[in-house]
């Protein structure tokens, strides 16, 4: 079985699009939802756990997601590791190595479980932050300055007639900008984020870029939609981009509903940053919170989601499927109308749940050294706990058990 393609996820996510060419609602039965759930260390449970699901019955669609912080935590120095030769580089950064061990991991469980419908994501690889007062200062009169500067103004000058004074900026703000764009940060940023898709092929590639201002969000994320395409040379990948904050763990949630004309202006701002910057998918904020706890269930601004959904359809002439961030929280999948939704602390306490119950049990055990206490009882229990959490969200989805549909989908 091989790990599904950027062209077959965005075939599988057109399939079950809520609008119809014109931007007008298809019906209800029609519409479904895409898991994507995330990964962690440990990867094995995790992985294993999503792989095992999805094989069941004819199959569920389910984009395995490594984050940034995922994957920096399962790399480290490919010297000390026991891995076939050629298989990493000594020179590879963490991220990388991490990528292409979870990668191989996600494939090697695929294989073994027969899964036909996985895919692997990646999920928040986060900008760094944008501080005026805290940049290095770069050589205003280099050639990069200079392309960096007419960056910004061809942005800008997209932007104006939508966004008004939102595109407009002054000299200290336009260095401010060119000294981000040629920091070190974002620089190494960019390569780490192009070489972890250049070395795992993903079907999909986030970039979190929502504490940008909205003039450097166009232009940063034009830049890296253009790198992977153009240095890469890959047009398989989909990239998804932020437009605006979609939340961050451990943040207050300030969400106020709009209307009318306000909304309307909203969707024909995230309409213009879609094709400016070519993005195959957005995130926008809906009212969801990010690792929310049990018990607390956000509404999704449904009206929001079908305003700008048709919006992008009429003016893109394409579907841009809408990634829902904070799907734990979230009281309803809205089916179709989220085109993929991401799920990750929902699986952590699932897992964490479940070793705990263990432990709880067995601790007398486990301290006196049992064999049995200390075992794989503990691993393979958190495994379990992960699958019968997915199914509940592909359930929600309405993708549990579709490969007898998505296998004419994609053939076809």
């Amino acid at each position: 079985m091989a790990l599904l393609t950027g062209r077959e996820v965005r075939r599988i996510l057109e399939y079950y699009s809520p609008f119809n060419a014109d931007g007008s609602l298809r019906p209800d039965s029609e519409r479904a939802t895409v898991l994507a759930a995330n990964a962690n260390t440990p990867i094995e449970v995790f992985a294993r756990a999503f792989c095992m699901v999805a094989a069941r019955g004819s199959g569920s669609p389910v984009l395995i997601q490594l984050s940034h912080n995922c994957i920096n935590l399962v790399g480290s120095d490919p010297k000390s590791l026991k891995v076939p030769t050629g298989v990493l580089d000594p020179g590879l950064n963490p991220a990388v190595e991490g990528a292409i061990i979870s990668a191989f991991l996600i494939d090697s469980y695929a294989q073994e479980f027969g899964t036909p419908y996985v895919g692997i994501t990646l999920d928040h690889f986060t900008l760094p932050r944008y501080d005026p007062n805290n940049l290095p200062g770069a050589d205003l009169n280099s050639l990069d300055a200079r392309l960096a500067e007419a960056r910004i103004h061809h942005a800008a000058q997209f932007m104006a007639p939508v966004f008004g004074d939102e595109a407009k900026y002054d000299e200290k703000t336009l260095v401010s900008y060119v000294n981000y764009l040629l920091s070190p940060n974002y620089r190494k940023f960019k390569q780490d984020f192009l070489a972890v898709i250049d070395n795992i092929s993903p079907a999909w590639g986030m970039i979190d870029t929502e504490k940008l201002p909205p003039l450097l969000d166009f232009v940063v994320t034009r830049e890296i939609t253009e790198g992977v395409r153009s240095e890469l040379n890959n047009q398989d990948v989909l990239i998804e981009a932020e437009f605006g904050a979609t939340g961050q763990f451990g943040e207050a949630l300030d969400y106020q509903p709009v209307r009318g004309k306000e909304l309307e202006g909203f969707a024909q701002r995230v309409a213009a940053f879609v094709k400016y910057t070519a993005a195959d998918a957005v995130a926008y904020p809906i009212g969801m919170e990010h690792a929310a706890k049990r018990g607390v269930a956000h509404e999704p601004d449904v009206e929001r989601l079908k305003v700008v959904g048709a919006t992008l359809v009429r003016n893109a002439a394409r579907y841009v499927p809408f990634v829902q961030h904070g799907g734990t929280g979230a009281s309803e999948v809205a089916r179709g109308l989220v085109g993929k939704n991401n799920i990750n602390t929902f699986f952590l306490v699932a897992a964490a749940n479940a070793i705990a119950d263990h432990v709880q049990a067995n601790l007398q055990g486990i301290r006196e050294g049992e064999k049995g206490a200390c075992g794989t009882k503990i691993y393979t229990a958190g495994i379990q706990a992960v699958a019968e959490a997915a199914v509940t969200k592909l359930k929600e989805s309405g993708t549990y058990d579709v490969g007898a549909t998505l296998g004419g989908v994609l053939d076809g």
